[in-house]
Protein backbone atom coordinates (compact mmCIF):
# COMPACT_ATOMS: atom_id res chain seq x y z
CA UNK A 1 0.00 0.00 0.00
CA UNK A 2 1.23 3.50 -0.73
CA UNK A 3 0.67 6.56 1.59
CA UNK A 4 0.53 9.97 0.22
CA UNK A 5 0.23 13.08 2.01
CA UNK A 6 -1.77 16.12 0.67
CA UNK A 7 -1.36 19.69 0.70
CA UNK A 8 -3.74 22.24 0.60
CA UNK A 9 -7.39 21.68 -0.85
CA UNK A 10 -8.20 18.31 -3.28
CA UNK A 11 -11.33 17.98 -5.17
CA UNK A 12 -10.29 14.19 -5.29
CA UNK A 13 -9.63 13.62 -1.66
CA UNK A 14 -13.64 15.46 -0.68
CA UNK A 15 -15.70 13.47 -3.66
CA UNK A 16 -14.15 10.26 -2.09
CA UNK A 17 -15.24 11.44 1.15
CA UNK A 18 -19.12 12.30 0.26
CA UNK A 19 -18.71 8.93 -1.84
CA UNK A 20 -17.76 6.88 0.98
CA UNK A 21 -20.35 5.16 3.45
CA UNK A 22 -19.00 6.93 6.66
CA UNK A 23 -17.43 10.41 5.25
CA UNK A 24 -18.68 13.71 7.02
CA UNK A 25 -18.27 17.47 6.23
CA UNK A 26 -15.80 17.06 8.82
CA UNK A 27 -13.85 14.79 7.11
CA UNK A 28 -13.33 17.38 3.93
CA UNK A 29 -10.34 19.50 3.12
CA UNK A 30 -13.28 21.90 2.08
CA UNK A 31 -14.22 22.17 5.80
CA UNK A 32 -10.60 22.41 7.26
CA UNK A 33 -9.80 25.01 4.89
CA UNK A 34 -11.66 28.03 6.96
CA UNK A 35 -9.04 27.51 9.79
CA UNK A 36 -6.01 30.18 9.67
CA UNK A 37 -2.93 28.76 8.25
CA UNK A 38 -0.92 29.28 11.64
CA UNK A 39 -3.59 27.29 13.67
CA UNK A 40 -3.07 23.53 13.07
CA UNK A 41 -0.01 21.65 11.63
CA UNK A 42 -2.15 19.64 9.21
CA UNK A 43 -0.97 16.09 8.22
CA UNK A 44 -3.89 14.78 5.81
CA UNK A 45 -2.80 11.60 4.45
CA UNK A 46 -4.43 9.07 1.78
CA UNK A 47 -4.20 5.33 0.91
CA UNK A 48 -3.85 3.71 -2.35
CA UNK A 49 -3.99 0.26 -2.87
CA UNK A 50 -2.80 -0.89 -6.48
CA UNK A 51 -3.05 2.99 -7.85
CA UNK A 52 -7.08 2.61 -6.32
CA UNK A 53 -7.95 5.31 -3.21
CA UNK A 54 -9.20 3.08 -0.76
CA UNK A 55 -8.68 5.22 2.34
CA UNK A 56 -8.34 9.56 3.81
CA UNK A 57 -7.59 10.24 7.41
CA UNK A 58 -7.13 14.03 8.06
CA UNK A 59 -4.94 15.06 11.10
CA UNK A 60 -2.57 17.18 12.53
CA UNK A 61 0.68 17.50 14.15
CA UNK A 62 -0.01 18.12 17.77
CA UNK A 63 2.95 18.35 20.92
CA UNK A 64 1.35 16.77 24.12
CA UNK A 65 2.59 15.47 27.31
CA UNK A 66 3.03 12.41 25.47
CA UNK A 67 5.04 13.61 22.75
CA UNK A 68 4.68 14.32 19.00
CA UNK A 69 1.14 12.96 17.77
CA UNK A 70 -0.71 13.00 15.38
CA UNK A 71 -4.39 13.64 16.17
CA UNK A 72 -7.61 13.29 14.19
CA UNK A 73 -9.60 15.35 14.41
CA UNK A 74 -7.44 19.02 13.95
CA UNK A 75 -10.10 21.44 14.20
CA UNK A 76 -13.05 19.42 13.86
CA UNK A 77 -16.13 18.05 15.42
CA UNK A 78 -14.88 14.27 14.17
CA UNK A 79 -11.90 12.40 12.32
CA UNK A 80 -10.74 8.81 11.97
CA UNK A 81 -9.82 7.20 8.72
CA UNK A 82 -12.58 7.17 5.75
CA UNK A 83 -12.85 4.13 3.68
CA UNK A 84 -14.30 3.21 0.21
CA UNK A 85 -17.61 1.33 0.31
CA UNK A 86 -16.30 -2.05 -0.98
CA UNK A 87 -13.53 -2.44 1.32
CA UNK A 88 -13.47 -5.23 3.18
CA UNK A 89 -12.14 -6.09 6.55
CA UNK A 90 -8.71 -7.20 5.61
CA UNK A 91 -7.94 -4.14 3.39
CA UNK A 92 -9.17 -1.91 6.15
CA UNK A 93 -6.65 -3.62 8.76
CA UNK A 94 -3.96 -4.20 6.31
CA UNK A 95 -4.37 0.44 5.42
CA UNK A 96 -4.47 1.27 9.12
CA UNK A 97 -1.22 -0.95 9.83
CA UNK A 98 0.28 0.73 7.07
CA UNK A 99 -1.15 3.94 8.45
CA UNK A 100 0.56 3.53 11.52
CA UNK A 101 4.17 2.17 10.07
CA UNK A 102 4.34 5.69 8.41
CA UNK A 103 3.40 7.55 11.23
CA UNK A 104 6.51 6.11 12.65
CA UNK A 105 8.57 6.75 9.80
CA UNK A 106 6.93 10.39 10.02
CA UNK A 107 8.39 10.52 13.99
CA UNK A 108 5.44 10.44 16.00
CA UNK A 109 5.15 9.10 19.27
CA UNK A 110 1.74 7.98 19.12
CA UNK A 111 -1.58 8.51 17.59
CA UNK A 112 -5.16 9.74 18.87
CA UNK A 113 -8.33 9.32 17.07
CA UNK A 114 -11.92 10.03 17.60
CA UNK A 115 -14.70 8.56 15.28
CA UNK A 116 -18.11 9.94 14.56
CA UNK A 117 -20.87 7.80 16.15
CA UNK A 118 -22.35 4.72 14.01
CA UNK A 119 -25.44 6.36 13.22
CA UNK A 120 -23.07 8.60 10.35
CA UNK A 121 -22.43 5.55 8.48
CA UNK A 122 -25.53 4.26 5.90
CA UNK A 123 -23.76 0.65 6.36
CA UNK A 124 -23.23 0.99 10.48
CA UNK A 125 -20.08 -0.94 9.26
CA UNK A 126 -18.09 -1.15 12.86
CA UNK A 127 -15.27 -3.10 11.23
CA UNK A 128 -13.01 0.15 11.87
CA UNK A 129 -13.70 0.12 15.76
CA UNK A 130 -12.49 -4.26 15.77
CA UNK A 131 -9.39 -3.21 13.29
CA UNK A 132 -8.27 -0.07 15.76
CA UNK A 133 -8.31 -2.48 18.61
CA UNK A 134 -7.27 -5.36 17.30
CA UNK A 135 -4.10 -3.66 15.89
CA UNK A 136 -3.31 -2.59 19.30
CA UNK A 137 -5.26 0.81 19.72
CA UNK A 138 -6.63 1.24 23.09
CA UNK A 139 -10.40 2.74 23.60
CA UNK A 140 -9.60 5.76 25.94
CA UNK A 141 -13.29 7.48 26.50
CA UNK A 142 -16.53 7.05 25.04
CA UNK A 143 -18.76 10.22 24.98
CA UNK A 144 -22.51 10.26 25.18
CA UNK A 145 -24.24 11.88 22.04
CA UNK A 146 -28.12 12.53 21.95
CA UNK A 147 -29.43 11.71 18.98
CA UNK A 148 -32.90 11.80 17.31
CA UNK A 149 -33.71 8.86 15.13
CA UNK A 150 -35.93 10.75 13.12
CA UNK A 151 -38.52 8.26 11.21
CA UNK A 152 -39.15 7.27 14.80
CA UNK A 153 -40.50 10.97 15.51
CA UNK A 154 -44.19 10.89 16.45
CA UNK A 155 -45.67 14.13 16.09
CA UNK A 156 -48.59 13.08 17.49
CA UNK A 157 -46.84 11.49 21.00
CA UNK A 158 -44.80 13.91 21.99
CA UNK A 159 -43.40 14.66 25.74
CA UNK A 160 -45.95 15.87 27.47
CA UNK A 161 -43.79 18.75 28.95
CA UNK A 162 -42.32 19.39 25.23
CA UNK A 163 -45.88 19.66 23.49
CA UNK A 164 -46.69 22.28 26.95
CA UNK A 165 -43.58 24.42 26.12
CA UNK A 166 -44.28 24.06 22.52
CA UNK A 167 -48.50 25.26 22.86
CA UNK A 168 -46.46 28.61 25.23
CA UNK A 169 -44.17 29.46 22.96
CA UNK A 170 -47.03 29.58 20.26
CA UNK A 171 -49.13 31.32 22.02
CA UNK A 172 -46.92 33.87 22.85
CA UNK A 173 -46.17 34.66 19.42
CA UNK A 174 -42.45 32.71 19.08
CA UNK A 175 -41.94 32.64 15.54
CA UNK A 176 -39.22 30.05 13.91
CA UNK A 177 -38.09 31.24 10.46
CA UNK A 178 -34.50 30.81 8.28
CA UNK A 179 -31.83 32.91 9.17
CA UNK A 180 -30.30 35.33 6.72
CA UNK A 181 -27.70 37.07 8.80
CA UNK A 182 -25.29 34.86 11.00
CA UNK A 183 -24.32 38.18 12.57
CA UNK A 184 -27.98 38.38 14.35
CA UNK A 185 -27.86 35.29 15.37
CA UNK A 186 -24.47 35.46 16.77
CA UNK A 187 -25.28 37.87 19.14
CA UNK A 188 -27.73 36.12 20.72
CA UNK A 189 -25.48 33.11 20.98
CA UNK A 190 -22.55 35.21 22.60
CA UNK A 191 -25.07 36.40 24.97
CA UNK A 192 -26.03 32.94 26.20
CA UNK A 193 -23.13 31.83 26.29
CA UNK A 194 -21.19 35.06 27.98
CA UNK A 195 -23.97 34.26 30.98
CA UNK A 196 -22.64 30.80 31.96
CA UNK A 197 -18.95 32.20 31.62
CA UNK A 198 -17.66 31.00 28.29
CA UNK A 199 -17.59 32.28 24.56
CA UNK A 200 -18.28 30.40 21.51
CA UNK A 201 -15.61 28.47 19.62
CA UNK A 202 -15.86 29.75 16.44
CA UNK A 203 -15.76 33.85 15.70
CA UNK A 204 -18.11 35.44 13.76
CA UNK A 205 -15.83 35.34 10.80
CA UNK A 206 -15.38 32.03 11.12
CA UNK A 207 -19.30 31.20 10.90
CA UNK A 208 -19.55 33.39 7.85
CA UNK A 209 -16.63 31.42 6.15
CA UNK A 210 -17.88 28.65 6.59
CA UNK A 211 -21.53 29.69 5.22
CA UNK A 212 -19.14 30.94 2.21
CA UNK A 213 -17.76 27.04 1.79
CA UNK A 214 -20.65 25.58 2.36
CA UNK A 215 -23.82 27.59 1.60
CA UNK A 216 -25.80 24.02 1.07
CA UNK A 217 -24.77 22.46 4.40
CA UNK A 218 -24.85 25.10 7.14
CA UNK A 219 -28.81 25.64 7.96
CA UNK A 220 -29.00 28.85 10.37
CA UNK A 221 -32.69 28.83 11.63
CA UNK A 222 -33.69 32.15 13.97
CA UNK A 223 -36.28 31.79 16.96
CA UNK A 224 -38.00 35.92 16.66
CA UNK A 225 -40.54 37.13 18.83
CA UNK A 226 -41.89 40.83 17.99
CA UNK A 227 -39.37 41.09 14.70
CA UNK A 228 -36.39 40.28 17.97
CA UNK A 229 -33.99 37.25 17.42
CA UNK A 230 -34.31 36.18 20.87
CA UNK A 231 -32.76 32.40 19.97
CA UNK A 232 -32.31 30.22 17.38
CA UNK A 233 -29.86 27.18 15.83
CA UNK A 234 -27.06 26.32 13.64
CA UNK A 235 -27.12 23.44 12.30
CA UNK A 236 -24.44 20.97 10.17
CA UNK A 237 -25.70 18.74 7.61
CA UNK A 238 -22.70 16.41 7.62
CA UNK A 239 -23.74 14.01 5.04
CA UNK A 240 -26.76 13.06 3.32
CA UNK A 241 -27.70 10.73 6.51
CA UNK A 242 -27.39 13.20 9.54
CA UNK A 243 -28.13 16.97 10.22
CA UNK A 244 -26.26 18.22 13.88
CA UNK A 245 -27.25 20.55 16.23
CA UNK A 246 -23.73 22.66 16.19
CA UNK A 247 -24.83 25.71 18.19
CA UNK A 248 -28.17 26.14 19.77
CA UNK A 249 -28.97 29.47 22.18
CA UNK A 250 -31.81 31.36 23.35
CA UNK A 251 -31.31 34.94 24.83
CA UNK A 252 -31.39 34.14 28.66
CA UNK A 253 -33.85 37.25 29.28
CA UNK A 254 -36.60 34.99 27.47
CA UNK A 255 -35.81 32.03 28.84
CA UNK A 256 -39.12 31.30 29.97
CA UNK A 257 -40.32 31.15 26.39
CA UNK A 258 -38.61 27.85 26.04
CA UNK A 259 -36.97 29.00 23.10
CA UNK A 260 -34.48 26.37 22.45
CA UNK A 261 -37.36 23.50 22.99
CA UNK A 262 -39.00 25.38 19.79
CA UNK A 263 -36.40 25.59 17.43
CA UNK A 264 -35.23 22.21 17.75
CA UNK A 265 -38.47 20.90 17.47
CA UNK A 266 -38.48 23.04 14.28
CA UNK A 267 -34.98 21.52 13.16
CA UNK A 268 -36.39 17.63 13.57
CA UNK A 269 -39.28 18.72 11.30
CA UNK A 270 -37.33 20.33 8.53
CA UNK A 271 -34.27 17.27 8.38
CA UNK A 272 -36.86 14.91 8.14
CA UNK A 273 -39.52 16.60 5.52
CA UNK A 274 -35.63 16.84 3.86
CA UNK A 275 -35.26 13.18 4.08
CA UNK A 276 -32.77 12.85 6.75
CA UNK A 277 -32.58 9.76 9.09
CA UNK A 278 -31.34 11.47 12.12
CA UNK A 279 -30.94 15.06 14.11
CA UNK A 280 -27.74 14.83 16.41
CA UNK A 281 -28.34 16.97 19.30
CA UNK A 282 -24.48 16.77 20.97
CA UNK A 283 -23.13 15.46 23.81
CA UNK A 284 -24.30 14.64 27.02
CA UNK A 285 -21.89 13.97 29.21
CA UNK A 286 -18.25 15.39 29.89
CA UNK A 287 -15.21 13.45 30.04
CA UNK A 288 -16.89 10.31 29.63
CA UNK A 289 -20.06 10.97 32.94
CA UNK A 290 -23.18 11.47 32.20
CA UNK A 291 -24.40 15.45 32.38
CA UNK A 292 -27.50 14.43 33.77
CA UNK A 293 -29.53 17.97 33.27
CA UNK A 294 -28.20 17.38 29.15
CA UNK A 295 -29.43 14.12 29.06
CA UNK A 296 -33.30 15.12 30.66
CA UNK A 297 -33.51 17.89 28.19
CA UNK A 298 -32.49 16.36 25.24
CA UNK A 299 -34.28 13.10 26.41
CA UNK A 300 -37.65 14.84 25.40
CA UNK A 301 -37.03 15.08 21.80
CA UNK A 302 -36.81 11.17 21.98
CA UNK A 303 -33.70 10.57 21.45
CA UNK A 304 -31.41 7.29 21.73
CA UNK A 305 -27.71 7.18 22.89
CA UNK A 306 -25.05 6.46 20.48
CA UNK A 307 -21.15 7.26 21.56
CA UNK A 308 -18.10 9.44 20.17
CA UNK A 309 -15.46 6.70 20.61
CA UNK A 310 -11.99 7.60 21.37
CA UNK A 311 -8.60 5.51 20.46
CA UNK A 312 -5.22 6.01 21.12
CA UNK A 313 -1.71 4.40 20.28
CA UNK A 314 1.49 4.90 21.58
CA UNK A 315 4.50 3.89 20.08
CA UNK A 316 7.01 2.16 22.07
CA UNK A 317 9.65 1.90 19.23
CA UNK A 318 9.50 4.52 15.80
CA UNK A 319 10.64 2.56 12.45
CA UNK A 320 14.48 2.86 11.93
Amino acid sequence: MEILSIEGFSDKWDEFVWASPGGTIFHTLKFLSYHPASRFDFVNLAVKKEDELICVIPGAAVDSDRGRVFRSPAGASFGGFVFADDCDLKTMEDAVAAFGEKMKEMDFDGIEIALPPICYSRNEHQGLSFVLTSLGYGLTLREATAVVPLDAFDENALHPVLARNLRKAAREGLVVRPGTDPADFYGVLTANLSAKGVSPTHTLEEIEKLFTLYPDRLVLLEAVLEDRVVGGSLMVLCNDRVGLSFYICDDPGERKLRVTETVLHHSIRRLRESGYKYLDLGTVSRSGRPDWGLVRFKSKFATRTYVREHYRLDFKGKAS
